[in-house]
């Protein structure tokens, strides 16, 4: 009596095989968040049940189903049998990690003393017509070491990433003056590496540096705001350029006029910097329709763009950063989401994280108010949290996505289906972010 053989099928292809660094199983479900079709996903944010992700040097290499046409993963040397980390997620609920493309991290004192005089009544122009506001944290900051202003932009950072952010934007501003925006600048490039080394091989965080030296007019060029002007084009730009990926500014009648951010924009332009604006928050001063004009790649707060703003925004491919936090700290209409979608528009939301108008750092609180004050579904939200705030830094091709070819940033979740994120609020619901190298 012989053994039955089973007949061997010719159109079955065997099992490829792909190099990987790392490989992450258990996965309830992952929220790709994809801008392609993938194979088992469903819903618009390609969502996959019981999935695996293999990362190979910190890149994505393969996503699916666990068991379902898995390919067989290896090592760049076979022979180490400790070639490849496994990792169990135990059932997480995973998402891309946020990006926070808006943020002021790095400033030292606080406002909170401002903060219960507009609960008092006091509005924010008046504060910054007093002299307060911006330049109560210049002033600060420009008394702070660089030491000091290291070690409290790492506390900052550390909430952060606890909170699920995995690439954060973080800009000057707060120094207003050469020698102190430098100093700020070499203090945010500084975040990335002295991060790393505190950091396992799968932890980690990405800082991308932005120029904010038109945040406000210094007291000691009152009365000289063309001079200041001056020192932003002629010195601090061409110094900064190889500190700075972006140069942003702020465009608005308490700080500076369409055709001062022009110029200073134009100038980072031609020295290589992408361009950022602070957009029509307390009035409709023209940042969005200069955005536009100039190509920029975000417009952020735009409490009071128009349609024909947002309209030249769309044709420019200028994404919109919504900033909720703004609007809740200071008590303000928050901005209808709705608007900015149904004109096609990329919408992203940030924190804004700043001392004066918006002092949280934690996205999922920016993702539940646009949820519940700005119109936004959880689809939305989560888009605009992650690929569309890639957008917003011009790192989409890279980042914000789970997709082959894309870095690994990962937010794990201590939920059970990814329908409880904005509908349980007020709590931290991250377990843990990875991104394996």
């Amino acid at each position: 009596m012989t053994d039955e053989v089973q007949p061997v099928d010719p159109y079955q292809k065997p099992p490829t095989t792909i190099l990987a660094s790392t490989v992450i199983r258990n996965i309830k479900q992952l929220v790709t968040v994809a801008q392609a079709p993938i194979e088992g996903a469903s819903g618009p944010l390609q969502v996959l049940e019981q999935a695996v992700i293999a990362v190979h040097k910190g890149s994505i290499v393969w996503i699916g189903q666990e068991g379902v046409n898995e390919p067989h993963f290896v090592a760049d040397n076979p022979e180490d049998s400790n070639g490849i980390t496994l990792i169990d997620a135990r059932g997480a609920v995973i998402t891309p990690g946020f990006v926070d493309s808006h943020t002021h991290l790095v400033f030292a004192g606080d406002r909170s003393e401002e903060f219960h005089l507009r609960r008092a009544g006091v509005s924010y122009g008046e504060l910054l017509a007093q002299g307060r506001g911006i330049l109560t944290t210049m002033q600060a900051t420009r008394e702070a070491s660089e030491e000091e202003l290291q070690q409290s932009a790492l506390a900052r950072l550390a909430s952060v990433r606890q909170h699920g952010t995995t690439t954060v934007e973080v800009k000057t501003g707060y120094g207003l003056s050469k020698e102190t925006e430098e100093t700020c600048l070499r203090v945010i490039n500084s975040l990335n590496a002295t991060w790393q080394e505190s950091l396992s091989s799968l932890d980690s965080i990405r800082v991308v540096p932005t120029f904010l030296g038109a945040h406000s007019v210094p007291p000691e060029y009152r009365g000289q705001r063309q001079r200041y002007v001056d020192l932003i084009v002629e010195e601090m730009l061409p110094a900064f350029v190889h500190l700075s990926r972006f140069c942003d500014v702020f465009c608005e009648r308490e700080a500076f006029t369409v055709e001062e951010c022009r110029r200073i924009l134009t100038r980072a332009k031609e020295l290589g910097y992408q361009l950022k604006v602070h957009a029509d928050q307390l009035t409709p001063g023209g940042g969005a329709r200069l955005a536009a004009e100039l190509g920029a790649t975000s417009a952020d707060h735009l409490d009071f763009a128009t349609d024909e703003d947002l309209d030249a925004m769309r044709e420019a491919g200028v994404v919109a950063t919504l900033l909720p936090g703004c609007s809740y700290t200071l008590r303000t209409p928050y901005p209808s989401a709705r608007r900015f979608l149904d004109r096609g528009l990329h919408v992203a939301l940030a924190t804004d994280f700043n001392p004066g108008t918006s002092y949280c750092e934690n996205m999922q609180m920016m993702l539940g108010l646009a949820m519940s004050a700005m119109g936004m579904s959880l689809e939305e939200a989560l888009t605009a949290t992650t690929i569309n705030g890639a957008r917003a830094l011009a790192l989409h091709d890279q980042i914000g996505s789970i997709e082959v070819g894309k870095r690994c940033e990962l937010a794990l979740w201590s939920i059970q289906d990814y329908h409880e994120i904005g509908y349980h609020f007020g709590v931290n619901l991250i377990h843990s972010v990875l991104m394996p190298k």
